[in-house]
């Protein structure tokens, strides 16, 4: 491996990365908007998800590494099921339910009081049928298995292009460390105008920004760990579309407005529902499940 040559690549697909995609989100901030507001600029926003898959592509060609789909230095793109490979797609469709409820469960655990069954949204459910709350989690599924773009456009520039490139630099378990960081780094725009955590928490910005980096290193484990076993950036694609898609029955139970004191902020309840996937990250982190290399 020429570890000057894969430095230069991976430097220039952060350049275009990060370069792309602050155009756009800066130019969403500096037009006066702020993530809790309906604007006109939502989906323009959602363009900056593109861009990472956008930047492998333009990096891929100025440094002539080709566009192979599958095989050594490809693009992850091959389905394939063979060698219990399919786990990890089973894996990524169901994972997120089961952190995301188990997140849930924690928070009601720790602010009891939050549990509401007159939440509003439970109100207005009751008046059509309340018994589609129950069903929802596979909804989300199988509506980020459908609809996963957004997802695509992120986990074929991270973890389909920088992934294999920090890993082959430096081994997995730093790459998992600075890639997630940087990932974080990357959505700091948005932190500052309110995704996420909104503005008014305690430390804002900092605390906000010191907790999306925590979240895309956790975060970050997990999406690797399929990637790297799977040799695919499908499941970890399914995974990261079903997160967003948020699939959780407890959900509706929680109204955030009845938790007070130091729990209340937002940073805080976010960390608590958090906690799942960093154990679930962090035993993986710690336990070497990832492996060192993609298959």
């Amino acid at each position: 491996m020429d570890r000057k040559s894969e430095t230069k690549r991976l430097m220039l697909y952060l350049a275009f990365a990060f370069g792309s995609t602050w155009v756009i989100f800066f130019t969403y901030i500096l037009s006066g908007n702020i993530w809790a507001e309906i604007s006109a600029m939502d989906q323009f926003i959602s363009l900056g998800m593109l861009c990472p898959a956008l930047a492998a592509l333009l990096t891929r060609y100025v440094t002539k590494e080709g566009f192979a789909v599958t095989g050594k230095d490809s693009m992850l793109l091959e389905i394939s099921f063979k060698d219990k490979k399919w786990l990890y797609f089973v894996l990524a469709m169901f994972l997120p339910w089961l952190y995301i409820e188990l997140g849930n469960a924690l928070t009601l655990i720790i602010a009891p009081n939050a549990f509401d069954i007159n939440k509003p949204e439970l109100l207005e459910l009751a008046d059509n049928e309340r018994a589609i709350i129950y069903i929802q989690p596979i909804a989300a599924i199988v509506s980020g298995v459908v609809v996963s773009f957004a997802a695509f456009g992120e986990e074929a520039g991270w973890r389909g292009y920088m992934m294999p490139k920090m890993i082959k630099l430096w081994g997995v378990r730093k790459a998992v460390i600075i890639g997630g960081i940087l990932w974080g780094i990357w959505h700091w725009p948005l932190t500052y105008v309110g995704h996420n955590f909104g503005i008014g928490y305690f430390g804002y910005p900092f605390t906000g920004f010191a907790s999306m980096c925590a979240m895309c290193v956790f975060m970050g484990i997990i999406l690797t760990y399929v990637t790297c076993k799977s040799g695919s950036i499908w499941p970890a694609t399914i995974l990261h579309a079903v997160n967003n898609a948020s699939p959780s029955v407890l959900q509706y139970f929680i109204n955030y407005e009845k938790v007070d004191g130091w729990r209340s902020d937002s940073v805080v309840i976010f960390l608590i529902s958090f906690f799942p996937i960093m154990v679930i990250g962090g035993f993986i982190f710690i336990t070497g499940k990832i492996g060192d290399k993609l298959r």
